[in-house]
């Protein structure tokens, strides 16, 4: 909750966004889904070699398979994690969502459960005037640049729970 309260002091909504900017993922969610992706790599490289030694046992050739499905999921996520903020065209576009600025009915900062660890996050809540709800969780470098970019641009359309 302290992280929270801090956060949405530092944001400040008067910072000009121009052009393109890009936010990718912070540097320990970087690590973590690296890592792990490496290590369920090498684990199932290493179970496939074990396999072929024991003349393509089904059991370990099973098992290896699954670590690298793994491994190419952890690395595929961390490559496709990406938010741009075009204000040329006044468009946000990451991975599945695009859409325009002055398209936004409104937009709420908010704490939320999220994922399958039930950990409190800090995520931007957008409903558009079609009624589509996109919730975009902040664990991107530069979270408070932008929240601060999203508040300047929507204006009274931004508010913030606490």
């Amino acid at each position: 909750m302290l992280f929270y309260e801090e956060f949405i002091k530092k944001i400040d909504g008067n910072i000009e966004g121009s052009g393109i900017e890009k936010f990718g993922l912070d540097m320990k969610k970087t690590v973590i889904w690296l890592i792990t992706g490496i290590l369920f790599f090498i684990a199932g490289i290493l179970e496939l070699y074990i396999s072929w030694k024991k003349n393509f046992a089904k059991t370990d050739l099973i098992i290896g398979i699954a670590f690298l499905i793994l491994s190419f999921r952890h690395v595929r996520m961390y490559l496709s994690y990406k938010i741009t903020l075009d204000f040329n065209e006044g468009k946000l576009k990451s991975k599945g969502v695009n859409f325009e600025f002055k398209k936004v009915k409104s937009c709420v900062l908010r704490e939320q459960v999220i994922g399958k660890k039930k950990r409190m996050e800090v995520v931007l809540d957008i409903i558009t005037e079609e009624g589509q709800e996109i919730i975009i969780p902040l664990m991107m470098n530069n979270k408070l640049r932008f929240a601060s970019l999203m508040k300047n641009q929507f204006g009274r359309k931004f508010t913030i729970e606490k």
